[in-house]
């Protein structure tokens, strides 16, 4: 019997694997990137993509230092927030990413990113009931357990000046440290008055 090229057989196999909701996380990403964005919508979009691979240091950090802008912050909030304020199931590697951006933010951005965080505590805990199998893989498990360990954390003062230091001197040992976008604790959306107490707003 003659047997497909390899192409066709690997696309044949592509297109079996496909169903509704994959088709609609594909179609979301294309729309993402097509549209009209700024460069810090850009980054963020790149980081909560459906695509399965994580997103690197380099890329979050740069987000990180945009927290610092007081124009660039809420842009940020808004597109990470979204995800889970709306969590779509099938789009649960996009909502696992924007936990994890978000814990990279109480780790590494302006101190205003930890108290957002506390005034979305409420979204965080609905997450506790997030639910998604793919035949009988849980993919929901990743997303109860990031949700769960960053309310643990906004909870404990001390811990979220510690893991905050500890992200700053990892910064400064891997040559991370630099001005922030809105030039730190001093700049246009640094720390200080009801931000401050937290710690490293004054690392990149």
């Amino acid at each position: 019997t003659r047997t497909l090229p390899r192409n066709i057989a690997s696309t044949m196999e592509f297109l079996k694997d496909l169903n509704v909701d994959k088709i609609r996380n594909l179609a979301e990403d294309a729309y993402n990137q097509a549209k009209p964005k700024s460069d810090v919508e850009a980054r963020v979009y790149e980081v909560l993509s459906h695509k399965n691979w994580g997103s690197s240091s380099t890329l979050m950090n740069e987000i990180a230092r945009d927290t610092y802008d007081y124009d660039k912050f809420p842009i940020i909030t808004r597109l990470m927030w979204e995800p889970l304020q709306t969590p779509r199931p099938s789009a649960w590697r996009v909502v696992f990413k924007s936990l994890t951006l978000l814990e990279h933010l109480i780790k590494n951005g302006s101190e205003r990113c930890v108290d957002d965080a506390r005034s979305h505590s409420h979204c965080l805990r609905s997450m506790s009931r997030f639910n998604y199998y793919e035949g009988t893989v849980d993919r929901g498990v990743g997303v109860r357990e990031k949700s769960k360990q960053l309310v643990e954390l906004l909870g404990d003062d001390e811990r979220v000046r510690e893991e905050r230091t500890k992200a700053r001197q990892l910064r400064e040992k891997f040559g991370g440290a630099g001005s922030t976008a809105g030039g730190g604790a001093g700049g246009k959306g640094g720390g200080g008055g009801k931000y401050a107490g937290y710690g490293n707003d004054d690392g990149w």
